[in-house]
């Protein structure tokens, strides 16, 4: 829009004038706006990327990503398995909630804590997520779409030769604080995967709770 400057031409007369803009502030402007734009799309895309990513993968499956290897090998007697988000990973048994590093760049870890799936009580499994595709690989970030799993999708356990086999119930967001789902409980077979949440964050904790719903050899 122009703006208008009043010209004094005699005494009480005037003519009033646009104001000439000149180009390069035009040009300045649709910069500045773009600059704008960007920054506040530019955080975003990371998550688009990892969005899209899995709609592909709805409507074009892809193979799930073999087991990785780890050293050791009675690991390989305890996988989980996700067909939705195209998860295959080993699970490290035994892990200690506070000194986690070292389990989960070999695979998903199984709280201490908790018990085992042939046992009489709730499975507890735990992993990285994070909020940029090209980290998935570096801090082996299992549950990185671990968010996109609702009640009635499954999962399946292998644990000594026998498949453990789950169903989504829900999912539920946590204070990191409240580590009551890490006392051991008895009396059900469940499972609970937990990340943390807002992905590749640590200000709360993403939480999906699984019934087993069958067992077979």
């Amino acid at each position: 829009m122009s703006e208008w400057v009043v010209i004094y031409q005699y005494p009480g007369t005037a003519v009033i004038k646009p104001k000439k803009t000149h180009a390069w502030t035009r040009g300045a402007g649709f910069i500045l706006l773009a600059i704008a734009i960007g920054g506040m799309i530019g955080p975003l895309l990371p998550m688009l990327r990892l969005e899209s990513s899995y709609a592909v993968a709805q409507v074009l499956p892809t193979p799930i990503p073999p087991l990785r290897r780890v050293a050791d090998e009675a690991t390989t007697e305890f996988n989980l398995i996700i067909p939705k988000i195209g998860v295959n990973s080993p699970i490290i048994p035994g892990v200690d909630p506070n000194d986690y590093t070292n389990a989960l760049k070999a695979g998903v870890a199984h709280s201490i804590t908790s018990f085992f799936p042939d046992q009489d009580g709730t499975v507890y499994l735990f992993s990285h997520s994070t909020s940029a595709d090209i980290f998935v690989k570096e801090l082996n970030a299992v549950f990185y779409l671990l968010k996109n799993l609702v009640p009635g999708d499954t999962m399946q356990i292998h644990y000594h030769g026998k498949t453990y086999t789950y169903t989504v119930r829900e999912k539920k967001i946590v204070n990191p604080k409240d580590i009551s789902y890490l006392v051991p409980l008895s009396g059900t077979k469940s499972l609970i995967l937990e990340t943390c949440w807002p992905p590749g964050s640590t200000a709360e904790r993403l939480l999906v709770l699984a019934d087993l719903t069958e067992t077979h050899e």
